[in-house]
């Protein structure tokens, strides 16, 4: 699987510290850099998250954060990559137009940072904006 950026373990464990409003931010940050977002997928397609009737599209900024959270019922999904421009311009619309909710950058111990996915993509374009 190939990697946009490198992650040092050191690296990886501050920002699994991190609560889930602040991994959010940098999600956005991370995105905006490497134009790249992760997801899992198994032999069905893309995992979602099915809980008190809500679905949420989990979301990670690296695969190495994806591959963390494929256990229990993601057990044998694979971490696939989605470039920013499939994101932003196919990915979020569908999520939005069928009412899952994104979940951004779960970890292994803590749900993530639940968010409406045309919300998503406003901060994400801001951030865009911001670096540019």
């Amino acid at each position: 699987m190939a990697l946009t950026w490198e992650i040092g373990d050191d690296e990886a464990r501050q920002i699994l510290a991190l609560p889930a409003a602040d991994r959010y931010r940098s999600v956005l940050m991370l995105l905006a850099d490497w134009e790249e977002a992760w997801g899992l997928k198994d032999e069905n397609g893309w995992i979602v998250r099915s809980e008190n009737g809500n679905e949420t599209f989990p979301l990670w900024p690296h695969s190495t954060f994806a591959v963390a959270c494929a256990r229990g019922p993601w057990e044998g999904a694979v971490p696939g990559a989605i470039p920013l421009d499939d994101l932003m311009e196919s990915l979020l619309p569908l999520l939005e137009e069928d009412g899952i909710l994104v979940e951004i950058f779960p970890t292994p111990e803590e749900k993530g940072w639940v968010v409406e996915a045309g919300v998503f993509g406003r901060d994400l374009e801001r951030e865009l904006e911001l670096g540019g």
